[in-house]
């Protein structure tokens, strides 16, 4: 009876203590008038700054969430209008969420991003990318929108009903991620990132050294498949 509890207990202080605790990594950034460019990986929490990203990760080396921050408050911008990046891991599924602030979304207008985007993955690969913006919130009343404004709206939330079909060729925000998917990046297995040098250099403070690069993760990618 005493080892039974015991080890209960030892099974308990494990998942408080280690097994089940998230880890959280610190990325510097800086901006431009188009583009967020990260310009460190992974610094100490008092060499942070006042702009970095917040990434959460759980106990499989999946990341849970990214939060961009800029002078203690969530980064705000006129044009890249997701401040939270957060994940939800089903089987050969990750949804990705893109959000304004905790309970707001992003919402796919002008320069917006869709709200959640759904990835289906074949052996690690991309099959499927399919997105979803949620109008909703637009339409709750929260704005004043003029009649023709909110018609459109109206429209383009019915013709996204059952999301519309996309062609991403890796998790579109794992870009401001070090440790991804158990430390690797799902792609379209037809992708070669070689062929498309301007996609990634604004994403690493080095692209041909860091090894969170994300050119340099298709190799991560091998090399965890290869262990």
């Amino acid at each position: 009876m005493y080892r039974i509890q015991i080890v209960l207990i030892l099974f308990s202080l494990q998942n408080f203590t280690g097994f089940s605790q998230e880890i959280k990594y610190y990325h510097t950034f800086e901006t431009t008038d188009s583009e967020i460019r990260l310009t460190e990986w992974r610094v100490d929490f008092e060499n942070k700054g006042e702009k970095y990203i917040i990434e959460t990760v759980d106990n499989q080396n999946r990341v849970k969430e990214l939060r961009l921050i800029d002078n203690g408050n969530l980064y705000d911008s006129d044009c890249y209008n997701v401040s939270i990046i957060r994940f939800e891991y089903k089987k050969d599924t990750i949804i990705q969420y893109n959000m304004e602030s905790d309970t707001f979304y992003s919402v796919e207008i002008e320069c917006g991003d869709p709200s959640k985007i759904v990835y289906i993955l074949v052996n690690q690969n991309i099959k499927q990318s399919i997105s979803y913006t949620y109008y909703d919130q637009i339409l709750s009343g929260k704005y004043k929108l003029e009649a023709d404004f909110r018609s459109y709206i109206e429209n383009e939330k019915e013709k996204n009903i059952n999301g519309n079909e996309g062609n991403a060729n890796f998790i579109l925000g794992y870009q401001f991620s070090s440790s991804r998917y158990y430390g690797c990046l799902p792609i379209r297995e037809s992708f070669a990132f070689e062929e498309k040098e301007w996609y990634h250099y604004p994403y690493s403070e080095n692209a041909a050294k860091s090894e969170f690069a994300i050119q340099n993760s298709k190799y991560l990618r091998n090399k965890n498949k290869n262990d």
